[in-house]
């Protein structure tokens, strides 16, 4: 296991200097050039790193509290301020699909998750616990077609590595009567989130007393992660904790 995982950080770094080399780093909040060929170099320049930890800060209080309720995130996004260090950040996850993002916010996100798995209640006898289980909401085909990439997939995968955890591919969009999220009401989002999402087959087989953790970019309502909870606590896992790397502070703007 040492060896393969050590084949495997070799890999990484030959990887990552080669993108660093072909593609310079850029600062997510400012655009300016970052130093190349660092080890999971901030995405961030000085100052706008220092106004993304004053985010975190901020929000430090009330994503405490909403972590004892099963949900880990680390800053707040407001809708309309497209230029702040938050919103500039869900861009890129969003729109960019920068690998260097993934991992710096799963890098963060890893000791929250790890935290609020350890105050869950256990049902699993001492010696037989798994590692966590990360799956995700999938995005709209027609974002996909867009953007070329799932975001909310790959947060997924990069948190199951920060974490050691597994990851799999668990639920479906039926992509028959859902409609984009951000197009709707809270009543609206929970009603669509629920036609919208289903198990994948032999889902079951793999949710079966695990603690899953539901991936997201961002949190406006929580319908959609509600409800893939919903479809996971139904088909047997343990418990479910919701995570996405920032949460709406009202109602406008996003998904979820």
């Amino acid at each position: 296991m040492k060896n393969s995982r050590s084949r495997n950080n070799a890999v990484s770094a030959t990887f990552n200097a080669a993108r660093d080399l072909l593609f310079p780093p850029r600062c997510v909040g400012c655009g300016e050039l970052m130093e190349p060929f660092v080890r999971r170099a901030t995405v961030f320049c000085p100052l706008c790193r220092a106004a993304w930890e004053s985010a975190v800060t901020e929000a430090s209080a009330d994503s405490a509290d909403a972590a004892a309720r099963g949900l880990v995130y680390l800053v707040h996004y407001r809708p309309g301020h497209a230029d702040g260090i938050p919103e500039k950040l869900i861009y890129h996850i969003k729109h960019e699909g920068d690998p260097r993002v993934f991992e710096f916010v799963a890098e963060r996100l890893a000791p929250r998750l790890s935290d609020a798995a350890a105050t869950l209640p256990t049902r699993t006898p001492v010696g037989e616990d798994k590692p966590l289980l990360f799956t995700y909401p999938p995005r709209r085909r027609a974002a996909i077609r867009k953007d070329g990439f799932d975001q909310a997939r790959r947060l997924a995968k990069a948190l199951a590595e920060a974490c050691d955890g597994d990851f799999a591919a668990l639920i479906r969009r039926t992509h028959r009567r859902a409609k984009e999220q951000k197009t709707l009401n809270t009543e609206e989002r929970a009603i669509n989130a629920t036609s919208a999402y289903i198990l994948r087959d032999k889902a079951t087989e793999t949710v079966r007393d695990r603690t899953v953790v539901v991936c997201d970019d961002l949190c406006t309502t929580g319908a959609t992660l509600n409800r893939c909870a919903e479809l996971l606590v139904e088909a047997g896992a343990r418990s479910v904790i919701l995570c996405t790397v920032a949460r709406t502070d009202s109602h406008g703007g996003g998904k979820g």
